[in-house]
């Protein structure tokens, strides 16, 4: 990943190949500009009438100094209105600028604070430039003397160090998003569970981390009904994976996050169409997600205490999967009859749920998985689903979303849509008919979280680039590791009191 830099800006004499400046909708003033030299500013302002350059949102020109000042090219961008410039809109924005700085071949490039200089401009323009220019070629003939984008400088009208910090923090973030990104687009011939299970494994030994995979045989013995259950019709055995992250003291209660991660979803028995079938490797990136976040947390050594923990299964038709009409003991106890195969999700989540709360007394619960389509219908392919137990947790993290960019709602668990699983064969089942399918999933899985303050996120719009998904520059096609930019702020805003109280001690 490019290394982003901040440094006072000085660009009269800032040697650059390309220097990006961001100008407001018809205000082609270049105030923040006012130290290029007069004959470059009158140069530009020519090139940009003569192009009825106006700063529209995410538009842009490119213009030659042709050796007016220390830097070659610079790029005007548009940032759309002043009045409703937000930290996603210079998210959005410095995504732009770096994928023009790729197309253009340069190896490094500067760019200007976009508006008044805080802390969440910082955060953003940092996070736009290092998830703009990611990019899975794994799999691809690449051409190793293809120029790369190595470094980019955000000038600021400040030498406080603090915006430096804020910098480098926004890289582990999306240091760990990429690294989400890359392990959601694996196919599911090079990522079946055993593969996740040993990146975890990797994560814990370079982070200090403690890891724990349960196998298939264990995981029966330990009463793990549900996640058997989903596996039994693969040659790719189930993994419960565990990572534990300590950062504070052992008395204080830890987070438990919770992701799906099924590695491929044919839907089982109960068969899913064959169209965009493909896209089921994308069922994984809850799992994802939680260990992209310990490894975010362990990476800025947060002074919290996480477990994660990711159950992973493949969900494969053949002579030995679960079948519709099967009854299943779960981890708890609970019994589960079977009604659709393809509603797999929940059976693993809710037997992580119940062990993870029953060994780790967290002091709250959050999951991540891409677990029904009805959320989709529901919120569209841009907003994901919010359903839990405890309204103050549930604000809390729509509040962390609203300021990560990462669109999210809550939905209403009423009791009459706990009505809607109750089973007349077994305790509950596993589908509640299609009205409120979002909401009928999670009531199945608060069965599971014993009243512990508990959010489910059903990021199954939001997990990768689909149909209807609104294009951002710095989301390209493919997993998106949506959720963890927000969770990472939540835990970021949990340190402080925890801080806090170590120095009172």
């Amino acid at each position: 990943m490019a290394q982003i830099k901040v440094e006072k800006a000085k660009i009269d004499q800032k040697q650059t190949s390309l220097l990006v400046i961001g100008v407001f909708e018809n205000e082609q003033d270049f105030s923040q500009s006012k130290e290029l030299d007069p004959s470059v500013l009158t140069y530009i302002k020519e090139a940009i009438d003569n192009k009825d350059f106006r700063g529209t949102f995410g538009t842009s020109i490119l213009v030659y100094t042709l050796g007016k000042g220390p830097m070659k090219k610079i790029l005007a961008l548009g940032l759309g209105k002043r009045e409703k410039f937000t930290d996603e809109m210079a998210r959005i924005c410095a995504g732009k600028a770096a994928q023009k700085a790729r197309e253009l071949g340069t190896k490094e490039f500067s760019i200007l604070q976009f508006s008044n200089l805080d802390e969440g401009l910082i955060e953003a323009m940092t996070e736009g430039l290092a998830l703009a220019l990611y990019s899975f070629d794994k799999y691809k003939v690449v051409d190793k003397d293809a120029q790369k984008i190595e470094s980019v400088t955000v000038l600021i009208n400040s030498d406080s160090p603090r915006f430096q910090m804020i910098a480098e923090r926004g890289s582990h973030v999306a240091e760990a998003v990429n690294f989400a990104r890359d392990l959601g687009n694996l196919p599911p011939n090079d990522c079946p569970p055993a593969h996740l299970a040993s990146v975890a494994l990797l994560l814990a030994s370079e982070y200090g981390m403690k890891a724990r995979v349960i196998d298939r045989y264990e995981l029966e013995n330990m009463g793990m009904g549900g996640i058997v259950a989903v596996g039994k019709g693969s040659n790719n055995p189930s993994k419960l994976i565990i990572l534990e992250y300590n950062g504070a003291s052992s008395d204080a209660r830890p987070y438990l996050l919770v992701g799906k991660a099924v590695t491929f979803d044919t839907g089982g028995i109960s068969i899913k169409p064959g169209e965009k079938m493909d896209e089921m490797k994308f069922d994984k990136c809850g799992g994802c997600d939680v260990l992209a976040i310990l490894r975010a947390v362990a990476s800025m050594k947060l002074a919290v205490n996480v477990v994660g923990i990711v159950p992973s299964a493949e969900n494969m038709p053949s002579s030995t999967s679960y079948r519709p009409g099967d009854i299943v003991r779960m981890y708890n106890g609970k019994t589960v009859e079977v009604l659709n195969t393809d509603a797999e999700g929940r059976m693993i989540l809710a037997d992580a749920l119940a062990y993870g709360i029953a060994t780790y007394n967290p002091k709250a619960v959050i999951d991540l998985a891409t677990l029904t389509g009805a959320a989709i219908i529901a919120l569209g392919s841009n907003v994901a689903a919010l359903i839990g137990n405890n309204k103050q947790l549930t604000d809390r993290v729509r509040r962390m979303a609203e300021k990560s960019g990462e669109r999210m709602w809550d939905l209403p668990l009423y009791d009459e849509f706990h009505e809607q699983i109750k089973s007349s064969y077994a305790d509950i089942k596993n589908i509640g008919g299609r009205p409120g399918g979002a909401i009928t999933a999670a009531a199945f899985l608060s069965n599971f979280v014993n009243g512990v303050p508990w959010v489910h996120m059903d990021i199954a719009g939001t997990a990768w680039t689909q149909d209807g998904t609104y294009e951002r520059s710095y989301n390209p096609k493919g997993a998106t590791g949506f959720g963890i930019r927000t969770l990472v702020k939540l835990l970021m805003e949990e340190e402080k009191p925890q801080q806090q109280a170590s120095q009172q001690q």
